[in-house]
């Protein structure tokens, strides 16, 4: 049926499953389907957002357009006079409205905005389109910007700003925000949590700290799904903000020029039924559709975890621990343990986060000759031994930056480097009040920085080592670059594409080499899981806390190699714990073998995980489905290997804890606890102690 134009009088078209039903009186335009219903007001606010399976309204009385514009005076780097973050409101706007079969159009010819000279109402040249797709469950949302004013850059697009969001049917209390930040956070009664916050609002980056484009609100019978679904991989910002509602934005950085138009890759709203495995599940349906699963090499697929010694490397402001000697006795306690590899840091001349990217061996430690022999022993007596470099910092001091480095950094929008600090001091106070040690971070499409990397990974593979890190390769923030000589197409495009393409360059180098090479980044994005072999990743959902749920990444990409991260100060044997459960490889430090409590419970996962190393390492994270814990204070994760199903338990809370698993369909052959004994299936859990049940069909 043909498209209604815009309507002046209350009268609305209405759009149920597809099919167009004139003269149904209504506050605003409507389209329908089985599974959800929305509203849009004459003036374009998006009135009414409806769960007609469920029949929750999510939005009653939305009085704000779902979009917000941002522009900037000038063009490249900021000049005096120039202006940034001016708004182009979105109330008194007045769109033209279209209705088609399945969609609604939201048109706006010329938008209206204050001046940040005159601070006078001006119209501007600059055009909007909101486009809304409506199928079954879901809504898609497309936002076209054509900018024809020759003085602005628009720079910043929300699309779609759903303002006005109540609950999900059973009051705010029992919603819960499920996160992205890193491995993931479950927030429960987000609209109370945020409220205690400065501002009432989080925000996250894409890639990294956002480890996915998506989230979602649930209240374990039903959710709504916030996915930005953009293969550009454009850098992304996500919003929650709580008022005496809740208000959710997906956000674009287009820096759209003068004489230019950008359309957004489609954000999606999903109604749907069910736990937040569905929203999970809808997520990784569309990145399976372009971006393939990650294929590590057998040997880190059965890792159970590695370590990282504490002698054997120099720090930061000159401090030595031991000798490259030191690595062959090293390893021979981390096998023991039942871990597969060492990683070792600060094993170069200049220190540990020192002169980057400068790597030599330092001959204080026994020089090359001495690291080449060390490696040689590890791999002759069955080990694997990893070395680190950066991805990203430079050094400001090193002749690389003064020659090379300062072209390839990413520039801010002031035309200076982007830099971050990372400093260290010992027991004195001189380097504690005075430290300033800061690195320009490199842009990953200018052009040098990939043969830099390459160069780094030809000199390691000298070495004979069986591995390195590319450390902050797979994160920090996805810093939008303006450096005009770096090639990118938008400042928002230099970071995360760049980093594709360089680490799919080096895969290719270094898998040509040696297939069983290690590729390992620090930091986790899906974006990057397919090119490299172990993430060895940081943030929450790494380590436990109280909102801590790495089961959000696990869930959704259950192929990937992911580390937990030792460095956060926690109690040791809940870190393992925690890790064990998820089956997040263990980040070892070797002092914790020798430490009388965490030593032997550390042992005693290593063994669990190898002795059922098809299912608690090579089989498939599946979290609760397929069985039933009945005490949900005991972290509980399957593991699905065939017709097997392991169920990993651990017990973080200070009490003993009864837990039974029942598993439809599954008979059960054992179960092992922390003392190698047989026990009565009901016996309780003592804390942080760790069990595992087996099942087979």
């Amino acid at each position: 049926m043909a498209c209604c134009g815009h309507r002046t009088t209350p009268l609305a078209v209405v759009v149920v499953a597809g099919r167009l039903l004139a003269g149904q009186s209504a506050p605003g335009h409507v389209l329908e389907t089985d599974h959800l219903r929305v509203v849009f007001s004459v003036s374009g606010a998006l009135v009414e957002l409806t769960n007609r399976v469920t029949g929750h309204t999510y939005v009653r009385e939305g009085q704000l357009p779902p979009w917000r514009l941002f522009y900037r005076t000038g063009h490249g780097y900021y000049q005096p006079g120039d202006a940034l973050d001016v708004e182009i409101p979105p109330l008194g706007q007045r769109p033209r409205i279209e209705l088609g079969q399945d969609t609604i159009t939201l048109s706006y010819a010329d938008l209206a905005a204050r001046s940040p000279r005159s601070d006078q109402t001006r119209s501007l040249p600059v055009s909007l389109t909101v486009k809304v797709h409506l199928e079954r469950d879901q809504l898609s949302w497309v936002c076209t910007v054509v900018n024809r004013e020759p003085e602005i850059e628009v720079t910043e697009v929300w699309c779609p700003w759903l303002s006005g969001f109540d609950h999900l049917g059973r009051g705010p209390q029992a919603d819960v925000l499920y996160w992205p930040e890193a491995a993931g956070r479950r927030i429960r009664h987000p609209r109370a949590f945020l409220q205690s916050l400065p501002g009432a609002s989080l925000k996250l980056t894409y890639p990294w700290p956002a480890s996915m484009q998506w989230f979602t609100l649930n209240n374990g019978d039903e959710g709504l799904y916030v996915g930005s679904h953009d293969r550009t991989l454009m850098t992304t910002a996500f919003q929650v903000t709580s008022t005496s509602v809740l208000d959710v934005a997906v956000i674009k950085y287009p820096f759209v020029r003068p004489g230019e138009a950008w359309s957004s890759p489609p954000a999606v709203m999903r109604l749907y039924q069910g736990t937040w495995h569905e929203a999970a599940r809808f997520y990784r349906l569309w990145t399976a559709s372009w971006l393939p699963a990650p294929q590590p090499p057998s040997w880190i697929r059965k890792l159970a975890g590695w370590a990282h010694p504490q002698l054997g490397r120099k720090g930061q402001f000159g401090h030595y621990r031991g000798s490259y000697a030191d690595y062959p006795s090293q390893w021979s306690a981390a096998r023991q343990a039942g871990l597969g590899a060492l990683i070792v840091f600060g094993w170069v001349q200049q220190g540990f986060d020192n002169r980057y990217p400068e790597y030599e061996p330092d001959p204080a430690l026994g020089g090359e000759a001495a690291l080449r022999e060390a490696i040689r022993h590890v791999g002759a007596a069955g080990g694997r031994l990893i070395l680190y470099t950066q991805g990203q910092l430079i050094d400001p001091v090193t002749p690389f930056y003064s020659a090379r480095g300062r072209a390839i950094a990413a520039k801010t929008i002031w035309g200076d480097d982007y830099r971050e600090q990372y400093a260290f001091f010992g027991s004195g106070t001189f380097l504690e009040l005075m430290r300033n040690k800061y690195f320009s971070v490199a842009c990953p499409s200018a052009p040098g920085w990939i043969e830099q990397l390459e160069s780094q990974f030809e000199q390691i593979a000298r070495y004979g080592a069986h591995g390195m890190i590319f450390d902050q390769m797979g994160g920090r923030p996805p810093y939008i670059c303006f450096d005009p000589a770096h090639g990118h197409p938008r400042p928002s495009l230099a970071n995360a594409p760049g980093k594709v393409a360089n680490m799919q360059r080096l895969r290719q180098r270094i898998k040509s080499h040696d297939t069983e090479f290690a590729f390992v980044i620090e930091l986790a994005a899906d974006c990057y899981l397919p090119w490299v072999d172990i993430t060895h990743a940081w943030g929450p959902g790494f380590y436990p806390a109280p909102d801590s749920f790495g089961e959000l990444l696990r869930y959704t990409y259950p192929e990937a190699v992911l580390t937990n991260r030792s460095d956060t100060p926690r109690d040791r044997r809940a870190h393992y714990g925690h890790a064990f459960t998820l089956g997040l490889r263990f980040d070892t430090r070797l002092a914790d073998l020798q430490d009388p409590e965490v030593g032997p419970y550390l042992r005693r996962l290593c063994e669990l995980r190898n002795q059922y190393a098809d299912l608690l390492l090579e089989g498939r994270f599946v979290d609760c489905e397929g069985f039933y814990a009945n005490n949900p204070r005991v972290a509980a994760h399957g593991f699905l290997s065939g017709n097997r199903l392991a169920v990993a338990l651990w017990n973080p809370e200070p009490t003993h804890q009864r837990v039974e698993i029942v598993a439809p369909g599954y008979r059960l052959r054992a179960i092992e606890r922390l003392e190698p004994r047989a026990v009565a299936y009901d016996e309780p859990l003592g804390p942080n102690e760790v069990a595992v049940w087996i099942f087979e069909k």
